[in-house]
């Protein structure tokens, strides 16, 4: 059977989804598609439709792709590598048929292709399919990376082609791992000529520049008319030179103009003449006569010479050797220089530069032909020169400015030295025929070697003049030594350097030999003499120890014993023994490293104490390292790890998570109100000794309960039958039986026993008690106990749910404060996070919700179970002193809450208050009204008295009329409620 890799099974499963999907492309119509060449699409699927080259049938490869889909899921399955998405075609550049005028010249662009990936793997390339030598275009693929949404290239006319003949090929476009797409093309020569200045009104022919033109420079502009038939504008790009930019601006919904500018620096002496093409996507095109996508238009760029280049020297011999039988007026060379603006090239005048050179009245030149020549005789300079010492002359070559408007000259200088003629001499020699000197390993770089009595460091040369010159070298020293000086007159006192150390190790070689060469400069002889040196090697203690391993791993107990042997470490120094290389264990590094002894000796690792501290449940291992020191301890210092992995013992024991759990039965005494399950853990690191098993080990008499051996849930094994009622008498009975045969009658037992204590023992007798057992697999098997209490679904048994305020609340003090209020003995079952809406727990009751974000609106759920007794007391000023105690909350609800409920309290009461205001000021305003309007009103102006006092008029009594004041009902829960949150 074939592995299925993740990538083949989604290609697997991706093929089989297009293979129920076929039959879509059954009902496709080829009619209105070309005939050469047909490509569906059927759900993403792409399908191809062709004609067979020699029978002129249609080969439909949709309906036959029911054995190649087979045949394709077999081979994928089996494939070890899925091929991931090919790359596809621009849907607009599918060259269905292009129609080309007939005077497309060769080597123009007659087409643009465009394809994209979606897996990126770019860049992708475009290539010809079949014989690409005999085809009528090329394929040029144009730069593309992975930052480009599409890849290009550009179909090129690489002959000419006869008007009303079809041009078949194929593209294929390839990523970089492979995947692959084919498009078959056609193009045709229409009798058509390319409409030039329609496309480019404006051309920009043959463009002049100046070398030292400017970045940024704008040289010319073209202008280009887009297609009628498409709705996005002319694009233009400038190809053949990265010296060269276009800047693209439309002036006119149908025209762009592209501006030609300047992107780097010009070099007439490096490439005068620029040939660029100005491509234009998407521009003007015949409509039925010319189906291009891109048309070109090629610019011509010349770079005018400026003078901007010195003159350079073509012949300019640096040494040259005179000879002997030289006289004043002979030639002794001929320089040549031009100047190098090739352009424009002026004339150059020769010269010698005297400022600062004795010799140049020694020699003379010709200012037109560089021709150098002797002035005075050899033997004056010789008088002049020390032995051996060149002739320097300065020649100058400077062009010649013939116009007032011309740039300024420029000068070249090139320096020419001249060797005198030789004399006769001897070689030199060494004041010793070999030298011994002493030196310690090692040494540093810059010591000098000290030759003491009777080697002297000398070398001399009876020679005079240029033939007592000579140079020192070191042969056979492999760049230990270094010597000075390298070049000496005469005599030299010589010094040895150390330049390089490395092979100064006396434990390699005790001794270092070379030699040293004096040998003579003169062009005439190669004099030299060879003096031996050997130098002897002192030794040091250089080296550190070096242990024989790596590293030291050891598998030890974690229970091991003081005296156990951990390791025995080895370490050795190549020093000699007297010159530091005994070596001594110093000390051990790391974690507990006061828990192992060393032995500075033999390096032997044990451990020093019971109580080491290595616990296989704190670190599985354990990383020290051992040092070793040479020179009897205190020289050199060399350090290895010692890693101590420690083998798991049993030696925790399972702990219970409480030591007490407490269920209770639900009503139908088949299982429990809740999950019942206990929990231990076991601190040991490793299997068997943590796994822990559970098992019943008292209280379970009769089999009702099972506990699960690896889970730790507890379950009834049968529905209970309850343990109170009748069977409770009879089990009274049967006690009060017993007590009696025990001596006491059963009338004076049963008066003795209370009603109280009669309950309390017939709860206690609902109760059951077990104990249950948590043990390891180790060995020995380690255990614990712990007791379980299950409870009778009695009445006096409450499961409730709270709403407090808080994430994540003390659980301690929650269950105190509960048990305060409700009087019970509470056992928290669940804490959870409060929602909106959270089981059904109305939002009003608490306030809106616990489903707000901030800190204020935050509640949590607790599930608890209430167990009361027949003592069951709610002491008020405990629940008080509790709920200060805790000092977040007084009340169910919080601080918070409760300010917004008396913010909203308030608000309705002065709602209320403003419309009863308004009601008066109304009324009040209506009865002024009435009485301005009214004769017989006392306000009325008419009725007054001239002193200003209303007349009373006889038979007329006053009445006063209480003001109606809203009725309340005494009583009423909503008034009630309203002022207790007012206030």
């Amino acid at each position: 059977m074939c592995r299925l890799s993740g990538r083949t099974a989604n290609m697997t499963r991706l093929l089989s989804h297009r293979f129920d999907r076929y039959k879509h492309c059954r009902s496709i119509k080829p009619s209105s598609i070309n005939q050469s060449h047909i490509k569906m699409s059927c759900d993403g699927v792409t399908y191809e439709d062709a004609y067979s080259s020699t029978s002129g049938r249609r080969k439909r490869s949709c309906t036959n792709r029911f054995p190649l889909t087979l045949a394709l899921l077999a081979l994928v399955s089996c494939w070890p590598e899925a091929a991931g998405l090919d790359p596809k075609f621009d849907p607009s550049t599918r060259m269905r048929l292009v129609l080309v005028p007939a005077d497309a010249t060769v080597g123009s662009v007659i087409y643009r292709l465009r394809a994209s990936d979606e897996e990126f793997e770019y860049p992708l390339q475009f290539e010809l399919v079949g014989d690409a030598s005999s085809s009528t275009v090329q394929i040029e693929t144009l730069p593309c990376t992975k930052f480009n949404s599409i890849c290009q290239a550009n179909v090129i006319l690489t002959r000419r082609l006869e008007p009303g003949r079809y041009y078949d090929f194929q593209v294929s476009v390839k990523d970089t791992k492979g995947g692959m797409s084919v498009q078959s093309c056609s193009i045709t020569a229409t009798n058509f000529t390319t409409p030039h200045d329609i496309i480019f009104p404006h051309k920009a022919g043959i463009i002049m520049v100046p070398e030292d033109a400017k970045k940024g420079t704008e040289l010319d502009y073209v202008l280009s008319n887009k297609n009628p038939l498409f709705q996005k504008p002319v694009y233009l790009e400038l190809w053949g030179s990265p010296l060269f930019g276009i800047r693209q601006k439309f002036i006119s919904p149908e025209t762009a103009e592209g501006t030609i500018f300047l992107l780097g620096q010009l070099d007439f002496e490096k490439q005068a003449m620029y040939h660029l093409t100005v491509l234009a996507n998407d521009a003007y095109a015949e409509p039925g006569q010319d189906t291009r996508n891109i048309a070109g238009l090629e610019v011509v760029v010349i770079v005018e010479d400026v003078q901007d280049v010195p003159p350079v020297f073509t012949v300019a011999p640096p040494v040259t050797r005179l000879p002997a039988g030289l006289i004043p007026g002979d030639k002794v060379l001929q320089v040549h220089a031009e100047d190098g603006d090739k352009g424009v090239p002026r004339e150059i005048r020769y010269g010698l530069v005297s400022e600062g050179n004795p010799f140049t009245s020694f020699f003379d030149i010709n200012e037109t032909s560089g021709e150098i020549s002797l002035l005075r005789p050899l033997d004056d300079i010789l008088a002049l020169t020390h032995a051996g010492d060149p002739v320097l002359l300065t020649v100058i070559a400077e062009e010649v400015k013939v116009s007032r408007d011309e740039p300024p000259a420029m000068a070249t200088t090139v320096q020419l030295a001249f060797f005198l003629p030789e004399r006769s001499n001897s070689p030199p020699y060494f004041e010793n025929d070999h030298y011994v000197a002493r030196l310690e390993e090692n040494a540093a770089p810059g010591t000098v070697l000290a030759f003491t009595d009777p080697y002297t460091p000398r070398v001399m040369d009876d020679d005079a003049g240029k033939n007592g010159v000579f140079s020192l070298t070191l042969l056979g020293n492999n760049g230990t030594f270094e010597i000075s000086p390298n070049v000496a007159e005469g005599h030299a006192n010589f010094v040895v350097r150390v330049r390089d150390n490395t092979r100064l190790d006396y434990e390699t070689a005790t001794y270092v030999h070379f030699q040293i060469l004096a040998q003579e400069l003169g062009p005439a002889t190669n004099l030299s003499t060879l003096v031996n040196v050997t130098v002897y090697l002192a030794d040091v203690n250089d080296n550190a120890p070096v242990f024989e391993q790596n590293d030291y791993i050891v598998d030890l107990p974690e229970n091991m014993t003081a005296g156990t042997r951990v390791v025995q470490v080895h370490a050795t120094d190549v020093d000699t023994a007297g010159l530091g290389g005994r070596v001594r264990y110093t000390q051990i590094l790391g974690p507990h490293n006061t828990s192992l002894n060393l032995d500075p000796a033999s390096g032997v690792v044990t451990v020093a104490i019971n109580n080491h501290g290595f616990d296989r449940e704190a670190m599985p291992e354990y990383h020290l390292y051992v040092e070793a020191r040479d020179d009897d301890g205190i020289g050199n210092r060399a350090q290895v790890p010692l890693v101590i992995r420690l083998i798991d013992v049993n030696d925790e024991t399972p702990t219970f998570e409480k030591s007490l759990y407490e269920f209770i039965l639900a009503a139908d005494l088949r299982n429990f109100t809740v999950p019942a399950f206990i929990h231990a853990t076991d601190g040991d690191a490793e299997a068997p000794n943590n796994e822990v098993r559970y098992e019943l080990i008292y209280g379970n008499y009769e089999n009702k309960f099972f506990l699960h051996p690896i889970t730790g849930e507890l379950k009834l094994n049968a529905p209970l039958v309850p343990r109170s009622g009748a069977q409770s008498t009879v089990g009274g009975l049967r006690r009060r039986r017993r007590q009696a045969v025990g001596g006491v009658p059963p009338n004076l037992a049963s008066t003795a026993i209370t009603s109280q204590q009669q309950q309390q023992q017939q709860k206690e007798s609902d109760v059951f008690v077990l104990t249950a057992r948590a043990f390891d697999l180790g060995v020995p098997v380690r255990y614990s106990t712990a007791t379980i209490r299950v409870y009778p679904p009695e009445s006096r048994t409450r499961t409730v749910t709270f709403i407090v305020p808080g994430s994540d609340p003390d659980r301690k003090k929650v269950q105190d404060t509960l048990a305060d209020i409700t009087g019970g003995r509470v056992i928290i079952q669940e804490v959870r996070p409060y929602r909106t809406g959270d089981g059904g727990i109305p939002t009003d009751l608490i306030g809106g919700g616990g489903g707000g974000s901030g800190a204020g609106t935050e509640r949590s759920v607790v599930i608890a179970t209430i167990l009361y007794d027949a003592d069951s007391v709610v002491d008020i000023a405990k629940i008080q002193q509790r709920l200060s105690i805790n000092g977040t909350v007084t009340n169910i609800i919080s601080q918070e809450e409760r300010s917004a409920i008396l913010y909203k309290a308030e608000n309705r009461v002065l709602f209320w208050l403003l419309i009863f205001l308004a009601i008066l000021l109304a009324l009040g305003i209506l009865t002024l009204l009435l009485c301005c309007i009214c004769p017989r009103c006392p306000l009325n102006a008419t009725n007054r008295s001239p002193n200003g006092w209303d007349g009373e008029k006889p038979g007329q009594q006053r009445i006063d009329r209480p003001i109606p004041v809203p009725s309340r009902r005494i009583g009423s829960t909503e008034d009630g409620a309203t002022l207790a949150k007012a206030h």
